[in-house]
């Protein structure tokens, strides 16, 4: 489980069911202002003709005058705190439905580095590196690779992200797992490797879209190398 993202949820369930109940309150208020309100109209159209009985009158008449304004005051704060609780609940879920976890994101660098680690082996090969040494390098490699394809997308995401997350980290386990059985029969066979390098290509142009969807800044992993 993401402990952020479940923050998230606790985040959002909480600020929406105390907004739903502080709606609920102002609404309350506003309904018993109303009462007050028929109240004094009925008071004030009994005004009494006895000196002592007005006195008496006009207490009552000023009690409930000012008990109609808190519970205005009071049903109008509710309301507007409802809303910006509302509002606070809704980009809490705007942020979860648009936001790879923090699991996901780590999974999703991992690979990039790792892919770019396998292509340095293939290019080291090329360039006349030991075939022993790049096979256990690939294979340590791709088998890491394999672990993070593992990762599945946060449930709390859009369902279009998740397809498009889990659709990768599939891509990158399959990978993972070929190359890892594969690696010295892809270094010994030139046709094996330009197949491979082509799948290396397609998980790099799928790696490519999630990146774009989730604004993840390539640059900076770049420097982390």
């Amino acid at each position: 489980m993401d402990l952020n993202m479940s923050m998230l949820d606790l985040t959002f369930i909480g600020l929406l069911s105390l907004g739903i109940l502080l709606l609920l309150l102002g609404v309350l208020f506003l309904f018993l202002n109303a009462a007050a309100r028929r109240s004094l109209k009925k008071i004030k159209a009994r005004r009494p003709k006895n000196k002592k009985k007005r006195k008496q009158w006009q207490r009552i008449c000023k009690k409930t005058e000012q008990t109609k304004k808190k519970r205005l005051r009071t049903g109008i704060l509710l309301l507007i705190l409802s809303v910006l609780l509302g509002g606070s609940a809704s980009y809490a879920r705007y942020y979860q439905l648009t936001s790879l976890s923090s699991s996901n994101a780590a999974a999703l660098a991992k690979s990039y580095y790792l892919i770019g680690e396998i292509e340095g082996q293939l290019n080291s090969y090329g360039n006349g590196a030991s075939i022993e040494k790049t096979t256990k390098n690939i294979r340590d490699l791709s088998q890491q690779l394999a672990g993070a394809g593992t990762e599945t997308a946060y449930v709390g995401m859009a369902v279009d992200g998740q397809k498009l997350v889990n659709r990768h980290f599939n891509l990158v386990k399959n990978l993972g797992i070929n190359l890892n059985e594969q690696a010295r029969t892809v270094l010994e066979n030139q046709e094996e490797m330009t197949n491979y390098l082509s799948d290396i290509e397609k998980v790099k142009e799928s790696q490519q879209k999630v990146f774009e969807k989730y604004q993840v800044n390539e640059s900076a992993l770049q420097q982390k190398k």
